[in-house]
Parts: C-alpha cells; structure tokens; sequence
C-alpha cells in the first residue's frame, strides 16, 4: 500500500513538472511563445490615429511589467479581438493581472481610445493555476452587428443628406453637432432609473436611432461621425460623465453635445454652443462640477 502511494505520488511529481515547467513555467518556453501566440486579425474599427501616454497598441504579449499588460488589455480592445491569450513574464504578473482585471474604473478608460464599436461591455480575464504564466481575456463588446449595421445606414444617410462633404471639418462637426441636438433628447427616464431600459440612450443607437441619449449616447454618436469625416477623436471621461475630445487644426478641443442639450423639466428643446470644440481653460471655468478627469490619463485635455 505505501508503496503504491510513493508511486502515485511520483507520477503526479512527474506530471506537473512535465506541465509547469516543460509547457508552461519554462522560460525557454516563455521567450518561444513571443512568437507563437495566435493573433486575430483586427477589425475594420481599430483606432491608429491617436497619440497618448495612457496606453499604445503592442505586439509583445509577454509582458514584463503592469504598462505592458495594460498595453495588452488595450490592443484587445481596439483591435476588436473577442478573446485573446497570452503569457506572464515576471514573478508579481498574475497578481498584477488579478487586481487590474477587477480595477472597473482603470479599465473603463480603455473605450475612451477605442471606435464605439470596438467598446467592451464586460471584460473577463480567465487564469490558470496550474499553468501559472497564461492568460485569457474575454470580451463581450458594447455593439452587435445588427446595431452597427443600423448606425452605419443611418450615418451614411445623413452624410449624404447633410452634404457634409460640402463643408470644411469645422463645419461638418457643427452640422453633425446640431443635427444630433435637434434630432434627440436626454434620457429622462434614467435619471429616476440608471437601470431603465425603455431606450438604448447610452450607445449611438440611442440618439440617431431612437431619438433619446444620455452622455455616453450623444458621445458614441459623434464619435462615430468624427471617424467618418476623418477627424482624429477620444473621449475624455469623468467618474460620473463622458465627452469627446477632437484634434482639429493642430490643437486637442472639448465638445460636449450632452451640456450643449440642457434638460429642460417642462419638455422645451434647447440648444446651445458653449461646449462646442473649447479649450480646457474654457472648458474649467464652467466649474460643472462634471468635467473633472484623471490628468495623467488624458493629457491631451490639458
């Protein structure tokens, strides 16, 4: 019997040195797998034209330290990749990766510098105990295909319609700006209710489909016309608000089409300009109290 259990016990020794060090724990197998790790190929919607020190696109997917698995969690993103996997590098990597991939607020920053489309709406981040150096990430993204198709219709509609090829980038923004404060309203019922369903105000859907937004939705929406017209954009978010930032005529600007449609309690459609393409100066003296951001993760709203 003892021996017996001395053989068990030998075999299982063997096996997991076999896995953690010959497959999984080897750094012979961690240098090979810098070139072995399956890549997706990108979507149509990855974003190259931004330039930040929040986060870049990376093709090393073994990372050294928590810049570079933040750099991973981005590429995955803006990529549109649904799931990727890749392997740790250093000793603290899987404690890294278990607190970043519960840090909701770090994470939510990655859909600033993505295409709408290509935004998460739940990341998952899936690790392996045995095989302590691998990875996995899921991503569930905030648009289908059937909803992007509708967008994209009803975009390519109104570029048409609007005659925006006639007009300078300024122009086309102000257009577009307009066109979307006349054409939607904000989400009222989810002012009571941050669950309220009733209208898909907190993507694009909301305001070019349905007519309804909240900040999320109007940003997405112009998000979306800047990429078609060509104008490099982000998004600039605060803990409890989100706007667009344009690169227009060598300089970074605010535009925020949500203070620019005032709720209004007794129904009046608004419409103002004062948060249209302003700088941060500008931008700081309205003190709404909504427009406080991380400095170190968008410095190109200084």
């Amino acid at each position: 019997m003892i021996k017996r259990l001395i053989v068990l016990i030998l075999i299982f020794m063997g096996l997991y040195y076999i896995y953690d060090h010959d497959f999984y724990g080897s750094q012979q197998f961690v240098r090979d797998i810098r070139r072995d790790v399956y890549l997706p190929s990108s979507n149509v919607y990855r974003k190259s034209n931004i330039t930040n020190d929040f986060v870049k696109m990376t093709s090393d997917f073994v990372p050294d330290n928590k810049q570079e698995l933040l750099d991973i969690y981005y590429t995955v993103v803006n990529s549109g990749w649904d799931n990727f996997t890749f392997y740790c590098n250093y000793d603290e990597c899987i404690e890294d990766v278990n607190r970043m991939s519960t840090d909701i607020i770090l994470l939510s920053n990655l859909n600033s510098f993505v295409s709408p489309y290509n935004q998460y709406d739940t990341i998952s981040t899936y690790t392996t105990p045995l095989f302590n150096s691998k990875v996995r990430i899921v991503v569930t993204r905030a648009y289908d295909d059937y909803t992007i198709n509708q967008i994209n219709k009803k975009v390519n509609e109104l570029y048409d319609s609007l005659n925006l090829k006639d007009h300078d980038a300024r122009e086309q923004i102000k257009i577009v700006h307009d066109y979307i404060i006349k054409n939607s309203k904000y989400d009222t019922l989810k002012i009571d209710d941050i669950y309220d369903d009733t209208y898909r105000s907190s993507i694009a859907y909301g305001p070019l489909i349905e007519g309804y937004a909240v900040c999320s939705g109007y940003a997405d929406a112009m998000a979306i016309f800047l990429d078609k017209i060509g104008v490099p954009n982000h998004k600039v978010a605060s803990r409890t608000h989100v706007w667009n930032l344009v690169y227009l005529d060598n300089k970074w600007h605010h535009l925020d089409l949500t203070w620019d449609d005032p709720y209004s309690p007794d129904g009046r459609d608004l419409m103002n300009h004062y948060f249209f393409l302003i700088d941060y100066q500008t931008l700081k003296q309205w003190n709404t109290g909504e427009h406080g951001f991380d400095h170190k993760i968008y410095k190109n709203a200084l």
